[in-house]
């Protein structure tokens, strides 16, 4: 069934995006009418723009360190997950008077159901989906990494064309900070979780 959500999610979202458009000429008459992404417009000279490398050194820029900081929330995030799936020991010892109904996902996840029982339905519209996130900490987290992943990924296509090594430094950076977020909140609650 959730297979089936996110299909069609999909194909709405893909049918939402393509467009039309009408190209003219001078004298505004119709041409030709062609879906905008097959569409080629040739500019006019003064129009001409040229899509140049931005050569030099990689350096750690005010796009890069918002990006960078986005990864970092998106592993904190994961992180977080981990700790209240795999240690959640860990983060009671902690916070003892953590709400364990919010917090541990062996009960929190009934949080989106009414009455705290699935056979009864939604808690509240769109509980069991698209409003998820309000119910428990877990879904939140889930919440938070996906925004910050899809926010950084927005933030950084928005960039023009680098050298190939920009890329690898890119990715090592991006890897870098994902990871720290990551171990800056699991490994001090996995370092409490009694074995």
């Amino acid at each position: 069934m959730q297979k089936m959500k996110n299909l069609f999610v999909s194909l709405l979202l893909m049918m939402a995006m393509t467009a039309h458009a009408q190209f003219t000429t001078n004298d505004t008459t119709v041409t030709t009418q062609l879906p905008l992404s097959l569409a080629r417009v040739k500019p006019n000279q003064d129009e001409k723009t040229n899509v140049q490398l931005t050569p030099g050194k990689w350096k750690l820029t005010k796009n890069r360190v918002l990006t960078g900081g986005l990864m970092f929330l998106a592993g904190a995030a994961k992180g977080f997950n981990e700790t209240l799936q795999f240690n959640y020991k860990g983060f009671s010892n902690v916070f003892p008077k953590a709400n364990k109904f919010w917090f541990d996902p062996a009960f929190s996840f009934k949080n989106k159901y009414k009455d705290h029982d699935p056979a009864k339905g939604a808690a509240f519209p769109l509980s069991t989906s698209v409003l998820v996130m309000f119910t428990d900490q877990y879904h939140l987290n889930n919440f938070i990494h996906r925004a910050s992943l899809t926010a950084a990924l927005v933030i950084k296509i928005g960039e023009g064309k680098k050298p190939f090594k920009h890329y690898v430094y890119d990715i090592l950076y991006y890897t870098a900070t994902y990871q720290a977020g990551f171990a800056s909140v699991y490994y001090p609650f996995k370092a409490r979780n009694p074995q």
